[in-house]
């Protein structure tokens, strides 16, 4: 079972940024944005938000508790800050990983004065750093025209924490170059900085907004993790894809971590070859960008590859499920920046934390070049599939676990941009299921053709389990080339340092390499199973092609398909057009009006269709080049199906330990027990009214354990089979202990009345569900709601006379709703009408029909009748007694009964939970007419259990040089534990000298006594072997004093000699024991030397001691 502890993430720096921002204009955010489904961002941004502020206080308490530094410089001058418990108590740290950039990966050559021409320097781009602090806004590097280019956005949150790690990343992605050693990547460029310490909702909510590009040059501390989270794809790995993929054009760049030399994973992937398999955190996600570290690269003026070196502290790859990781390489040795104790102050720092800014800058000036020449930017897929295709290959021959695809070359993948439909392709397309995409290219016959395609993944499922080899690939696209009968693959790692080209089932990213090409091939994109979110999109990129542009012929387009058909949505492919784009419409058969667009794919995917539709289709050729267009095709139809509600699944794998108890809505009330992860309670409904205000609660129970429970409740009220919709949800609760969570929400204007809405309660453990999640611990429960217009007709109980019974009355003819007369029945449909002498009895339900006026619009309305009840709520017997053991978190209310119909009346009560001491608890019945009674119950709290002791083994005390020695209960207590809590701890004797040392019997024993909270008391004697390795009691006094003793060698291997010195001392006995007091060896000395034969004792410390007569003298040896 899991442990309710914190999380400690370390952050390891490679520079922040603080910006004043200048980023891309609003309008071209826009257009990136629109694409995106900003509320289901902004609700994880909430989300993530939620869980850091729910967990921060708690993380310093625990922290306290245990003893734990909250943030810390290591050794190697990195700086980490504690940041979580994960649910096995492991502390999370985010670490900083400090050890002619540009020069390396070619980036100077896109700069204004490089080679290429571009002229790009990042001018109003703008990258988003999150670090261990932020840079100094006023250094004289970030500025322009007296203005600076930095802006630190959290100091509302955070303060201002000037940090050099942070200042140094900065510099490097955008110094201006004032120094020219320190001039950045984009040296106009901007940067948007924040601390680390609340990413995940940061970068969500700047990723809404239209964010491009961000650095994270830190990661997890890895000497405080446990081994599944070395190349684990676990829960910090989804959350940053699910993040990616709703934010398609956001690119996540990552340091892979300083452990190259080091071995934190008792668990390496490859025990054979276990310096691999080091990377955490962040860096296993599928659809980010990870850094390795180079050492200065050897390059041509020209900027062609001669040699380069990987950094010695870069952490290798890959991940568990074999994928490619790092994905690339930067310059990260002996890299000069800025720094922040001055506006003028710098320094050189190396680590992958200074390659990554490296890769960061070179990316954003990409960004800018594909909007200079084509007036949009790259979707992220196209960004990293533009990088890992053109890097410099290095190390292995393809890609590895060290390099990844190899050194970034950043000249190479601009002139690519520019090369764009002239020898070069960079498609952006989509793949619909069961969709076979094909393209025929004809190689220059001087390059190697390579083919790539590169896509962003949907969130795989997280795991604990060590080395857990199962792919996290969630929609497996592949590609490959072929040519007269010979097919070729894409490369793929079949070990920790091994490749080979075949079929990949792991990586969002697949190259086909072909050398020595020449002729003609045919490109194939196909897709393996089923494609979650009904079709994927990927960048195809195709370099070493004939450059002569293709000849596009006007002719309408073939090969028209209709797939993935349902109630409203239609995917449509057709035959590729070369060098052509295409003009699409469409529109309902039998009406005039066309719904039209441009398309630069073969492929469309049409939403928002009404079910059982027929439509027609058209589709015309468009040779911009050629100024030519084709006819419109032969109309083609297709229906779409009948509407099927259907919901995503969601679960939780454990509820042996929590569970949702009960849920609470209006008329609704469900108690249940645990279930199997997921119960379907949608037989079980409540109606409520339109624009009314209600009240959602829910009680989780814990069979022991009271954990941390996050709680959300969704209700779908548009029926669109989702909740992601804003208002939507109803109830979200952050992780707490609480017995009890609530919220009052009203039921949103335009909601589907009428219909059987679908309700969600989730409950996880330490953490907020999403609605579609599943997760390892808690669960799952589906309800139905029922919505009313809020024009509800309100039926009047009519008033009756004093003599009058006041449990019932008969139907009135004319009973009036809202002034409009109706006949009555007892049945919802059909039946009889009722007679005006029918009794109705108080809390009946009748249907009204044959309305009129604001009510004619309902068929026949539901009322409750209320009548005055002036009779007091007859009172019960007492109730029994509640005793319990420490505490009461939860009491389940009584109920009384009414005199009118034996309603049952549900008792409350003002008294707050737990409830921690003995007392009376008052339960009040009121009627529906305001009748009052009272009913007491006494709660007794007791304990009775005595604490149990729990002892550590072979307890050892050593005397120091003064002979004392102190005992302390960390030494003795080996985890005692009590159900109400120990108050007291006590040891009858602490501190120990000579006069408590025995050299023939060393075992000294004392009292552990525990008292409990309650007073409850136990104790037991503990047996401690107390030793004089320093025979600071045995030498003072004895013949020993002055005799010269040598121990040779020490370390021992096989034999340890004993050299008295020239003496008369006779020796009766030698022996020697282990640090627990074990006897091993015992034997008689030969002489002045002996030697003693100890290849028999395992590798540790251990005693020698020399006895003559009463007297002795011991010294320690260490044995290899």
């Amino acid at each position: 079972m899991k442990s309710n502890y914190f999380k400690l993430l370390m952050f390891s720096l490679t520079i922040s940024i603080s910006l004043t921002s200048f980023s891309q204009t609003e309008d071209q955010k826009q257009r990136i944005t629109s694409k995106y489904n900003t509320s289901l961002l902004n609700q994880l941004s909430s989300d993530f938000g939620d869980v850091f502020t729910s967990q921060k206080q708690s993380v310093l308490d625990q922290a306290k508790r245990r003893n734990l530094e909250t943030s810390l410089t290591l050794k190697d001058g990195s700086y980490a800050e504690l940041q979580r418990f994960d649910e096995k108590g492991t502390p999370i740290y985010y670490q900083t990983y400090n050890v002619d950039a540009s020069r390396s990966t070619r980036t100077d050559h896109l700069n204004i004065g490089g080679s290429t021409g571009f002229n790009l320097d990042g001018q109003d781009m703008t990258a988003h750093v999150w670090d261990g602090g932020h840079a100094r806004v006023t250094h004289q590097e970030y500025q322009t025209s007296g203005n600076t280019r930095v802006t630190i956005m959290d100091v509302a949150s955070e303060g201002l924490d000037l940090n050099f790690h942070a200042a140094h990343v900065t510099g490097t992605i955008m110094a201006s170059g004032v120094v020219p050693n320190a001039k950045g990547m984009a040296p106009k460029g901007n940067v948007e900085g924040y601390k680390w310490n609340n990413d995940l909702a940061e970068a969500t909510a700047a990723a809404a907004q239209g964010m491009l590009v961000s650095n994270h040059s830190y990661g997890f501390r890895p000497n405080t993790l446990p081994d599944y989270y070395f190349g684990g794809y676990i829960g910090e790995s989804r959350n940053w894809d699910v993040i990616h993929y709703n934010a398609p054009f956001y690119l996540m760049v990552v340091a892979a971590g300083n452990d190259g030399t080091n071995s934190w994973n008792g668990s390496p992937l490859d025990p054979s070859n276990p310096s691999y398999d080091k990377l955490t955190g962040h860096s296993t996600a599928k659809n980010n960008l990870v850094v390795a570290s180079a050492r200065d690269a050897n390059v041509t003026n020209d900027g062609e590859l001669i040699s380069v070196f990987i950094s010695s502290f870069s952490s290798q790859g890959p991940t568990d499920d074999l994928r490619i990781k790092p994905d690339i390489t930067g310059n990260g040795q002996g890299v000069f920046s800025t720094y922040e104790t001055g506006d003028t102050a710098y320094g050189e720092i190396s680590g992958t934390s200074m390659a990554s800014p490296n890769v960061t800058g070179s990316a954003l000036l990409l960004q800018q070049h594909s909007n200079n020449l084509y007036g949009n930017y790259l979707r992220s897929a196209s960004l990293k599939g533009l990088i890992l295709h053109t890097a410099d290959d290095a190390g292995l021959d393809g890609p590895d676990a060290v390099f990844g695809w190899g050194l970034m070359n950043s000249k190479r993948a601009a002139e690519s941009l520019s090369q764009k439909d002239n020898g070069v392709i960079i498609n952006d397309l989509s793949l619909l299921p069961g969709q076979t995409y094909t393209l025929e290219v004809e190689s220059n016959d001087v390059d190697a053709l390579l083919a790539s395609i590169s896509w962003t993944d949907p969130a795989g499922a997280a795991t604990t389990q060590v080395n857990s080899d199962e792919a996290r690939l969630v929609n497996d696209l592949d590609i490959s080339l072929e040519q007269t009968g010979t097919d070729y693959l894409p490369w793929r790692l079949t070990g920790v340092n091994t490749n080979e080209k075949g079929n990949n089932s792991r990586d969002p990213f697949e190259r086909v390499d072909i050398e020595n090409a020449s002729g003609t091939y045919t490109i194939s994109v196909t897709h393996k199973g089923s494609l979650t979110n009904g079709q994927q999109n990927f960048t195809l990129i195709v370099t070493g092609l004939y450059a002569e542009p293709v000849v596009c012929e006007a002719v309408p387009p073939s090969g028209i398909t209709v797939v993935g058909i349902d109630s409203e949505s239609a995917s449509l492919l057709w035959d590729n057009a070369p060098g052509g784009e295409f003009d699409f419409r469409y529109r309902e058969e039998g009406t005039t009006d066309w719904i039209e667009s441009s398309l630069q794919t073969n492929a469309i995917n049409l939403e928002g269709l009404a079910e059982l539709t027929t439509y027609e289709v058209q589709i015309r050729t468009q040779c911009l080049t050629e100024n030519t267009t084709s006819d419109y095709s032969e109309p083609i139809t297709f229906t779409t199906e009948e509407f099927v509600l259907e919901y995503c699944n969601s679960a939780g794998e454990r509820t042996t330990d929590e569970h949702i108890a009960r849920v609470r809505l209006h008329t609704l009330d469900n108690e249940s027990g645990a279930g199997l992860g997921y119960t379907d309670f949608t037989n079980l409904s409540t109606e409520l009214i339109v624009a009314e205000s209600y009240t959602i609660t829910v009680n989780p129970n814990w069979s022991g354990i009271i954990y941390d429970e996050g709680i959300n409740v969704w209700i779908d009220f548009n029926l669109n089979g989702d909740f992601t919709d804003d208002g939507e949800l109803v109830l979200s609760s952050a992780p707490s202990k609480s017995p009890e969570v609530s919220s009052t929400f009203t039921v949103p204007e335009g909601s589907v009345e009428g219909e059987n809405l679908r309700m969600r309660v989730s409950m996880k453990y330490d953490g907020l569900p999403s609605p579609c999640e599943s997760f390892e611990w808690g669960e799952v429960e589906d309800y139905s709601v029922i919505l009313l217009s809020d024009e509800t007709c309100n039926l009047l109980a009519p008033e009756g006379e004093a003599e009058q019974d006041f449990c019932s009355v008969p139907l009135l003819d004319g009973l009036e709703v809202d002034a409009v007369t109706v006949v009555w029945y007892t049945q919802e449909s059909n039946g009889t009408a009722l007679a005006a002498d029918y009794i109705i009895s108080n809390g009946e339900t009748l249907y009204a029909a044959s309305l009129e006026g604001e009510c004619e619009s309902q068929d026949r309305l539901s009322v409750t009748v209320t009548f005055s009840d002036e009779a007091p709520v007859p009172t019960q017997a007492v109730l029994e007694d509640v005793v319990a053991q420490c505490e009461v978190v939860e009491l389940f209310a009584p109920t009384s009964q009414d005199n009118c119909d034996a309603v049952e009346i549900e008792g409350t009560t003002t008294v707050e939970f737990p409830i921690l001491e003995s007392t009376t608890v008052t339960w009040e019945f009121e009627d529906s007419s305001g009748n009052i009674s009272n009913q007491t119950q006494d709660i007794i709290i007791d304990d009775n259990k005595n604490p149990e002791i729990l002892l550590n083994e072979n307890i050892v005390l050593e005397l120091d040089e003064d002979g004392n020695a102190t005992l302390s209960l960390d030494d003795v207590d080996g985890g005692s534990i009590d159900n109400c809590g120990i108050a007291t701890q006590e040891l009858s004797q602490v501190d120990f000298n000579c006069d408590d040392y025995d050299p023939e019997n060393e075992v000294v024993e004392v009292i552990y006594t525990l008292i409990d909270t309650s007073g409850n008391e136990v104790q037991e004697t503990v047996s401690i072997t107390l030793l004089d390795p320093t025979s600071a009691c045995t030498l003072s006094s004895n013949v020993f004093e002055t005799l010269k003793v040598a121990l040779y060698p020490n370390p021992a291997q096989q034999t340890l000699f004993l050299e008295l010195g020239n003496t008369p001392l006779t020796i009766d006995k030698v022996t020697v024991f282990d640090i627990q007091g074990k006897l091993l060896i015992s034997l008689i000395p030969n002489g002045l030397n002996t030697a003693i034969d100890v290849s028999s004792l395992s590798s540790g410390n251990y005693f020698l001691r020399m006895s003559s007569g009463k007297d002795t003298m011991t010294k320690r040896f260490i044995k290899e």
